[in-house]
């Protein structure tokens, strides 16, 4: 009867009951537990590999490089940070100890009455006054922001915008763009224009003014004395006082025609003056006086001749060196005068 359930359990499938036995020894137990696995079927155990596919090798790798270069990035800021922090802390201050300021010569006797031990750094405003023992030497540029006030100064090159002087002497050249003088201008020694110099207003010269070339007057020239080697006139020259001729007189000479024991004299220039005929006994027609020019003429002038006092029968040829005095008939002995102007 046992043997028929068994049959129909395994044939139904479902699991055949344990047998149940009293608990004995180890031994006991272990054949049972033996037996009890040796009705187990029994199941055979395969061995099995992940193999990850391409995408999650290439994702894998990305996400390593992305987690390395944040590390990198992160360390290359904490190295900046630190060397910037430690540049700003140097440039904070710069402590010069007594040996420095012993070995560099500098006195560390306090100018005012602080008694401090002087600490600066490469960025340093003074708000209180500082003064120099010696030479300051700067080796870039200085910029003021107030006034600067010295007794003296030396300057090799000096560029300024807009600067106001009191008093400014120059011993050497000066070269300027545009030289604006709003009061006086007071030159000592000898004065240069290269160029063009124009006058606004009046120009007042108390001593001589020597001009080697042309002078252009658009207005009118006034001159108390006015004195020229030559003076052309390309219009109507208009006098309102005296024309006053000056220069050597001229030469002259006796002609056969004032007689015996004649004189002739002169007095003038070559462009105005007089001439004194004294006749003798035995005075004839002809040659007078012979007149020379202390200076020639370019061409030959124009020569009026006036008889002084009564008429006289005279006439005149004419040289560019000179002009000769000719009388028409003789005179009788006595004194002639005769005035004579002479222009080219």
């Amino acid at each position: 009867m046992s043997e028929e359930p068994k049959k129909e359990s395994s044939e139904s499938g479902a699991p055949a009951p344990e047998m149940l036995g009293v608990q004995g020894d180890d031994t006991t137990q272990k054949s049972v537990l033996a037996s009890q696995s040796d009705t187990k079927p029994k199941r055979s155990l395969k061995r099995t590999t992940y193999r990850p596919s391409h995408k999650a090798t290439f994702i894998g790798l990305a996400v390593v490089a992305a987690i390395l270069a944040i590390n990198g990035g992160v360390i290359f800021w904490l190295v900046n940070a630190q060397q910037a922090a430690g540049d700003e802390q140097a440039k904070d201050s710069v402590t010069l100890s007594a040996e420095t300021l012993d070995g560099l010569g500098v006195s560390r006797n306090p100018v005012g009455n602080l008694g401090t031990e002087l600490t600066i750094g490469p960025e340093t405003t003074f708000r209180g006054n500082v003064t120099m023992g010696s030479d300051l030497s700067v080796g870039g540029k200085l910029e003021l922001k107030g006034d600067f006030s010295a007794g003296s100064g030396n300057f090799t090159k000096l560029q300024a915008g807009d600067t106001a002087v009191q008093q400014l002497n120059v011993n050497g050249d000066t070269t300027t763009t545009n030289l604006n003088v709003r009061t006086n201008l007071a030159i000592a020694g000898n004065t240069t224009m290269q160029g063009p110099v124009t006058m606004a207003q009046l120009l007042t010269i108390n001593n001589s003014l020597n001009v080697a070339g042309n002078v252009a007057v658009g207005g009118t020239l006034s001159a108390r004395n006015f004195q020229a080697n030559s003076l052309t006139s390309g219009g109507t020259l208009t006098v309102g006082g005296h024309i006053i001729t000056n220069g050597s007189a001229p030469a002259v000479g006796r002609g056969s025609g004032v007689g015996a024991n004649g004189t002739v004299s002169i007095s003038g220039n070559d462009a105005s003056g007089t001439v004194a005929v004294n006749t003798g006994t035995g005075a004839t027609g002809g040659l007078l006086a012979q007149i020379s020019f202390k200076s020639q003429y370019g061409n030959i002038p124009h020569v009026v001749l006036t008889p002084v006092g009564q008429y006289v029968p005279v006439y005149v040829t004419r040289t560019i060196g000179g002009f000769n005095i000719y009388s028409s008939d003789g005179l009788a002995p006595g004194g002639y005068a005769f005035d004579y102007m002479v222009m080219q």
